[in-house]
């Protein structure tokens, strides 16, 4: 399964990132003087660091060249570690078509030199990256004691280049794909909950930019132990019942306290935990305790959150493995 899931992280990020076609790099600066005794520029200060796939792609498409630039950029890097958990390693690296690597490290780099603590904490404090998509930043604690980008936690931070700053991620930062419909389709294993939001008549409501939804998503295996065979069986069931129970599993914007209203798998483990959120269907579910859980009224068990933090044009999206009962 898991390999499975790092295929398919890999492919839908390719086809999503060549959707975008950002090929061209940004060249707007900041005109900040290099600091003080930082001789390297970012992409050998990375690999000196550990970055070591992250420093291949900088050089692979051409971006290595953008850091010579008198300018200052703030960079989330991905260790080597989780790109190889999102499947993409060096050799993949290697593979990717130069546009999808530039788009895909974009999304990872904002403009101007920013320290980790100077960063609004939030939570979900929205900056622009250079692929002028959203990216969001929550500090944990009064005053921050860890910091999420999109639910990725910050895990080493402020390693100074000459040319910007490097903070450490333990993820990769995925650009946002199309609407709900187009990223699900990407997703095989949600091929039964696409057909069931189609069958219920919710589409345009899923895809509705307005929308501003977390979705729990059950997975294919999750629809077969309730019952639903096969897309068939979607398509027999009653879209009015179908369409109350895909609604208990949608927490809309207005159910959640912080800024941005969606929920990563951060918000859900530290503001979350451990409390209920209504859902778009009009009754609550009810968080777990690690926030790595949720649970409808009339579940028998809680739902264990597979995947996390897939990012669509106006959510967030998160994979369970049973579906909710209100």
């Amino acid at each position: 399964m898991k390999m499975k899931l790092n295929k398919l992280f890999l492919s839908a990020s390719i086809v999503l990132l060549a959707a975008l076609g950002l090929a061209s790099c940004d060249k707007r600066e900041n005109n900040i003087a290099y600091p003080p005794g930082v001789a390297a520029n970012v992409a050998t200060v990375a690999e000196s660091n550990g970055l070591t796939i992250f420093a291949n792609a900088l050089r692979r498409a051409g971006m290595d060249s953008t850091f010579s630039y008198l300018g200052q950029y703030t960079i989330f890097a991905p260790t080597d570690s989780a790109f190889a958990a999102a499947g993409i390693t060096a050799s993949a690296v290697s593979s990717l078509p130069v546009e999808t690597l530039r788009t895909l490290l974009r999304n990872h780099i904002l403009s101007g030199r920013t320290t980790l603590m100077s960063f609004l904490p939030g939570p979900n404090a929205v900056y622009t990256n250079l692929n002028r998509d959203t990216l969001f930043v929550t500090g944990v604690g009064t005053p921050p004691t860890a910091f999420y980008i999109n639910g990725r936690k910050v895990t080493q931070t402020d390693i100074s280049a000459n040319n910007g700053v490097i903070h450490k991620i333990a993820g990769v930062l995925a650009p946002a794909g199309g609407n709900f419909t187009t990223t699900v389709a990407l997703m095989p294993n949600l091929s039964l909950f696409a057909a069931a939001v189609q069958r219920a008549g919710l589409t345009n409501s899923f895809n509705n930019v307005g929308n501003r939804w977390t979705v729990f998503a059950p997975s294919n295996a999750a629809f077969q132990a309730a019952g639903y065979a096969d897309v068939n069986a979607i398509n027999a069931a009653d879209p009015t019942a179908l369409s109350a129970l895909l609604r208990y599993h949608v927490v809309p914007a207005t159910s959640l306290t912080q800024s941005g209203r969606i929920a990563f798998s951060s918000d859900l483990t530290a503001r979350y935990a451990n409390t209920t959120l209504n859902t778009v269907q009009g009754t609550a579910i009810t968080v777990g305790a690690g926030g790595t859980t949720v649970k409808g009224t009339n579940s028998a068990a809680a739902s264990n959150i597979t995947t996390s933090d897939i990012l669509y044009r106006s959510g967030v999206l998160h994979v369970i493995d049973r579906v909710l009962m209100p």
